[in-house]
């Protein structure tokens, strides 16, 4: 069976992070070197996670209490609550569903005097269009972050030079992943001080806990190929158990009512190096396979099928996303094929506070409702992409939606 996600990094590159969480590693000068790789500029930060950044970046800012925050409405939990531990309010704002992006007449109507900041979130492992948002998040005076988690696309895009902050995730199911880390570019010298100062009270990562997440993702790395993941899927229904649940609770990055806790860590010395290392070696011309076999995928459903992101720019094709009316039945019918195809995610759609009026949210709750995420990796040979998508066409349902035109890779 194959299996719907491959972490991206290799067996050697673990082993190397075994070493250095052993060895020790000297943690500033990996950080230092670390930063000054990604942003020659001097603008960059690593964090242990994405979601430690963004809780740094709103103590940072310390805007009054009841500010407001609009937000891409399908975004993971913890990002709308931690907007709120600091006594903000996230204002989900609805998707085009073509471009993955929210459109401006949209904004404009949940825009409000006490909207401060605008968090537009690249979703699916491609980019929206974020120009006509900047220019009107900048006509109304808002702070503008980008969350680029899911859309790291190599060399040629670290974040939109007129956003404020741009963040990037290297967590286990990301692309170039170093098994956690996180860097963003804060443009803003002041603010960007402000959030060193805010991330140097918090305790260090153990190299203990970091060496624990290696070997778990050793393990993972063999059970994700073919032949090992078609028998722990057997064992697994002999058994009884849901291995769908077994995976999605086994990857989660900061379980438990503590996560809070959790993200408020320095990243250590081990995974600074490794992240650099990553980074500076990576193979960038997996990134090109993936989005090739992406664009074969799309070629082949979209006339179809609605691939929600289908007009997103620099497409990798992270995830890929399909809408279609009976998910359950199309999951069904890819487990059946050898094609281990997901409804389980981590993703909700934000609820908007009592008393915020009514938001419309009807795209991205229908996203969610309808979505199943087909396997697609480098790993993956082309007849085999294409018969996955012979499966998806003989179970698919017809809905009511237009289909729009796509675009090549941008």
């Amino acid at each position: 069976m194959w299996p719907r996600k491959r972490f991206d990094i290799a067996m050697y590159d673990i082993a190397l992070g075994v070493f250095l969480s052993l060895k020790g590693v000297r943690r500033e000068l990996a950080r230092r070197r670390l930063e000054d790789f990604w942003a020659p500029q001097g603008d960059g930060m690593a964090f242990l996670s994405v979601r430690s950044g963004f809780d740094a970046l709103w103590e940072a800012l310390a805007l009054p209490e009841g500010s407001e925050v609009l937000i891409t409405a399908v975004n993971i939990p913890h990002m709308a609550e931690i907007i709120r531990r600091h006594r903000l309010v996230p204002v989900p704002v609805d998707l085009d569903l073509a471009t993955m992006g929210p459109q401006v007449p949209l904004l404009q109507a949940a825009l409000s005097d006490k909207s401060r900041a605008l968090v537009v979130a690249h979703l699916f492992g491609g980019q929206v269009h974020v120009e006509p948002l900047l220019r009107w998040a900048k006509s109304h005076g808002l702070w503008v972050i980008e969350d680029c988690a899911q859309a790291f696309c190599g060399k040629e895009y670290r974040g939109h030079p007129e956003a404020d902050v741009s963040m990037f995730s290297f967590g286990s199911i990301k692309t170039a992943t170093a098994l956690g880390g996180a860097l963003f570019r804060v443009r803003d010298p002041d603010l960007l001080e402000k959030m060193r100062l805010v991330q140097q009270r918090w305790p260090v990562q153990s190299r203990l806990r970091y060496l624990r997440t290696l070997l778990k993702y050793a393990w993972f790395s063999v059970l994700c190929r073919p032949i090992p993941f078609g028998t722990f899927v057997l064992g697994c229904r002999w058994l009884g158990f849901d291995y769908d649940q077994i995976i999605h609770s086994a990857v989660r990055g900061f379980p438990g009512e503590d996560w809070l806790l959790k993200i408020r860590h320095q990243p250590s010395g081990p995974l600074l190096a490794l992240l650099h290392r990553r980074l500076r070696k990576y193979d960038y011309t997996r990134l090109l396979r993936r989005a090739h076999k992406g664009e074969i995928l799309l070629e082949i459903l979209s006339q179809r099928v609605f691939c929600p992101g289908c007009q997103a720019l620099r497409r990798t094709h992270w995830v890929f996303p399909i809408l279609v009316e009976n998910p359950m039945e199309i999951t069904t019918r890819l487990q059946q094929a050898g094609f281990d195809a997901a409804r389980t995610h981590s993703m909700i759609v934000i609820d908007p506070r009592p008393g915020q009026g009514n938001l419309p949210l009807g795209e991205a709750r229908r996203l969610l409702a309808g979505m199943v995420c087909l396997p697609i990796y480098p790993e993956m040979p082309d007849r085999a992409v294409r018969r996955m998508a012979d499966v998806v066409l003989g179970a698919y349902r017809p809905r009511a939606i237009l289909v729009a035109k796509t675009h090549p890779v941008g």
